[in-house]
């Protein structure tokens, strides 16, 4: 069990980094872009394409990680009522919404890599790579979110 808590943390930690350098290359790009424009120097074509990659791959590993620490968006008023009133229906709430998270990123991790395969073919505008590089956090990102979900299920209080 320690291996797959261990494991565990070890992804999350990888997606942290992963984010964080995207929001710096998305940050570097955009300056870049600025200084250019206004020292009369031209604008690379791929830049605004690779900031918004950066940006796209930021957000979506980022939620990953709120998913594993349980900080997604979600509404807590009907959880609280229930946490207030009767503790064994708001766990049960818990886990039934837990075991549609499940599903959800399930099935998001099965679309992305069909999403990714279609891609695949096709070139990006500005830098002329496949497509199936961007798309590939679709798959990515929802995969280790369904993986968090899973063991937030499975594991409940001991991941820490």
């Amino acid at each position: 069990m320690n291996l797959v808590v261990g494991a565990i943390r070890v992804m999350e930690g990888g997606l942290r980094v992963a984010a964080a350098l995207c929001l710096v290359v998305m940050f570097a790009l955009v300056i870049m872009q600025v200084a250019l424009r206004y020292t009369g120097g031209g604008v690379p074509v791929f830049t605004e394409e690779a900031a918004r990659y950066a940006m796209i791959w930021s957000a979506l590993l980022a939620s990953a990680v709120a998913v594993r620490e349980g900080s997604h968006i979600h509404i807590d008023l009907v959880p609280a009522l229930l946490r207030a009133v009767a503790r064994p229906l708001a766990l049960a709430l818990a886990f039934v919404l837990d075991v549609i998270s499940v599903g959800v990123f399930g099935v998001l991790f099965w679309q992305g890599i069909g999403v990714v395969a279609f891609a695949a073919g096709q070139r990006s505008e500005g830098l002329q790579v496949s497509l199936a590089w961007p798309y590939a956090v679709i798959p990515i990102a929802f995969g280790c979110a369904l993986v968090f979900a899973l063991a937030r299920l499975v594991l409940r209080d001991r991941l820490g």
